[in-house]
């Protein structure tokens, strides 16, 4: 199982929340060989795309809900994470998170609340090491500007 906490660091206002409703988790994925790099992309919409790889159970976004901004304005989302490294506890092996994939800007609600929807793709280490049974994990932030 392939699960991952998505943080928020949000600038602006000190009384910004940001909640994470769901955490973004790939699905169990099934890798037969780890010889080549393989893929997965989980998109903000909710769509899962494979190459190389199987999926055993099915994985989606993350879910943020954001609070405390202004109303009906609207807001920028960015971030930093450029080959991000998912591992576990077992051993040295690890995945790749490549990019996250999310709207860029959005408009908040008239209560100045603002729902995300975070996806990312993954890739494998392809390092010829076979992956062990277990949960692979990471902390990534994002930036809301506004």
């Amino acid at each position: 199982m392939f699960k991952w906490q998505l943080s928020g660091l949000l600038f602006g206002s000190i009384s910004t929340f940001a909640q994470v409703i769901e955490p973004l988790d790939f699905g169990t994925l099934v890798i037969v060989q780890n010889n080549q790099e393989s893929s997965i992309s989980v998109f903000h919409d909710g769509r899962v795309v494979t190459s190389g790889l199987y999926t055993h159970t099915r994985g989606h976004p993350a879910l943020l809900i954001v609070d405390s901004l202004q109303p009906n304005s609207r807001v920028y989302i960015s971030d930093n994470v450029s080959q991000a490294r998912l591992n576990n506890n077992l051993d040295n092996q690890h995945f790749i998170v490549e990019k996250l994939l999310y709207r860029q800007s959005q408009i908040t609600d008239q209560h100045g609340e603002l729902e995300l929807s975070i996806g990312a793709m993954l890739k494998t280490s392809a390092n010829g090491r076979p992956y062990y049974d277990g949960q692979y994990s990471c902390v990534l932030e994002i930036s809301v500007d506004y």
